[in-house]
């Protein structure tokens, strides 16, 4: 009855030991999730300004002091690159593939940034290349359409561009800048993380005790007997496998002027 008693008492001890130790590890890898971000990158400046800037508004969604008040905030983009506003009412292509493509013709492989406001497929989309695109990378250009797609929607294009090229700039003078939906999907892979380092946890500390090979060895009975064994030949089968022929100089490279961005519906 002791026996029994003290084997319940550890068994107890164990099991509040393994919630203590996943709970510690929920915490931290919770934390580590939840702060972790990517270490802010400083563009190098060009002060002779020798990048261009570009407002381009087919879809008259901005009046001329609008435009005015936009190109001060982009202007401060042209320190480390191209910069470009341009809105569509009209495109038979995806916004991706107009956005690569303007980008291309206008500037090249040189470094620099284009923000489109896209009415025909109600996206907004942001494409940088050469120093920027270091910067405002894929996740980055996804990031700030998330924060200001909103405005699309509001139908307050001029606020939309404003806050994007602000956030650009904020990026490229090596600054954060607010990533909710990154603190959120950390935040839910942490504890689901968490939640299956404490069952793996929970299953080493409370398993039973296996017995050893040993054991297993005296207490089973081993037999082996085969009756009427035979083997008939059926048939053959040739196959033809001739040498794989391998391509030489390597595979091709994909087209355009490089780069790339993300972006958001409104």
């Amino acid at each position: 009855m002791r026996n029994g008693c003290f084997q319940k008492k550890q068994k107890n001890k164990r099991s509040v030991l393994s919630s203590l130790l996943a709970a510690v590890f929920a915490v931290v890898i919770f934390a580590g999730y939840f702060w972790s971000a990517d270490l802010p990158v400083r563009a190098a400046e060009d002060y002779e300004s020798r990048y261009s800037l570009i407002i381009e508004d087919d879809a008259q969604l901005l009046s001329e002091e609008e435009e005015q008040a936009l190109a001060e905030v982009m202007r401060d983009v042209t320190r480390y690159g191209h910069v470009a506003f341009k809105s569509i009412d009209e495109n038979y292509s995806s916004t991706e593939n107009y956005i690569e493509d303007y980008y291309a013709a206008y500037f090249g492989s040189d470094s620099g940034t284009v923000f489109l406001i896209d009415m025909d497929n109600r996206n907004i989309w942001i494409h940088s290349n050469g120093a920027v695109y270091k910067v405002i990378t894929k996740a980055y250009a996804n990031t700030i359409t998330d924060n200001v797609y909103r405005y699309a929607s509001d139908a307050d294009y001029y606020t939309c561009a404003y806050k994007a090229y602000e956030q650009m700039t904020t990026l490229l003078e090596g600054n954060k800048i607010a990533q909710p939906m990154k603190y959120l999907s950390n935040a839910f892979l942490a504890l689901i993380l968490a939640m299956l380092i404490n069952y793996f946890i929970v299953r080493m500390v409370s398993r039973a005790v296996k017995p050893s090979e040993e054991q297993l060895k005296k207490a089973t009975r081993n037999g082996f007997k085969l009756e009427n064994v035979s083997i008939d030949f059926s048939h053959t089968t040739k196959v033809y496998d001739p040498p794989s022929s391998s391509s030489s100089g390597g595979g091709g490279g994909g087209g355009g002027g490089g780069g790339g961005g993300g972006g958001h519906s409104f």
